[in-house]
């Protein structure tokens, strides 16, 4: 009996050294999402007004948005009483430095050749080009990857390495006609599957 009556302890000792946390920790949740969405709107804006090209904003805004959500979840584990927890946490924003100035991972790799593929002048969201033997419009740029729609509606998934590597062939920089055609061509895409 005395065996079963520890069991238990065991359990709902942490369970009950954690419920006069609950409070806290849902205010801190609520308030972090809450200040991170702001955060993230003002950035948005305050890079749409700036000079920078658009392809870039999206990287610094996702960039920005990770490192944000790392920091509520190192303060949570902070205020759950895991210490160590946090500082790992908190470490591992380091490391992700550390990993984009050394460009020692696919992840890293992906990420640099994005904010450089967002630097260059000759590539943006609305350019229709070609990497290999696909054709189509430049849909979305992200911090890994880029979307192409080619003419059937097909979105075609590239890491940002392989065309930082091997490179693509600018097919048109009318970015208000090729945005035109990709409306057409999703919509027509949408119409098969209904």
């Amino acid at each position: 009996m005395e065996t079963i009556t520890n069991v238990l302890n065991s359990f709902w000792l942490p369970v009950y050294n954690f419920l006069p946390k609950l409070p806290t920790l849902i205010l801190i949740v609520l308030l972090g999402y809450l200040i991170i969405q702001i955060i993230y709107w003002i950035l948005n804006r305050a890079l749409k007004l700036s000079k920078i090209p658009r392809a870039l904003i999206g990287v610094i805004a996702s960039l920005s948005l990770i490192i944000m959500w790392v920091i509520l979840f190192a303060e949570i584990a902070r205020q759950l009483g895991m210490g160590s927890l946090a500082v790992t946490i908190s470490g591992s924003l380091a490391v992700l430095a550390l990993a984009l100035a050394s460009g020692a991972s696919g992840l890293a790799g992906d990420i640099i050749a994005g904010v450089f593929l967002a630097r260059d002048s000759d590539f943006e969201i609305g350019f229709r080009i070609r990497i290999g033997g696909i054709e189509g419009i430049i849909q979305k740029i992200d911090i890994r990857k880029i979307r192409v729609v080619d003419d059937k509606g097909d979105i075609h998934i590239f890491p940002n390495t392989k065309l930082d590597k091997e490179g693509w062939v600018i097919v048109s920089q009318n970015v208000e006609d090729n945005k035109d055609d990709l409306k057409k061509i999703i919509a027509k895409n949408e119409d098969k599957q209904k």
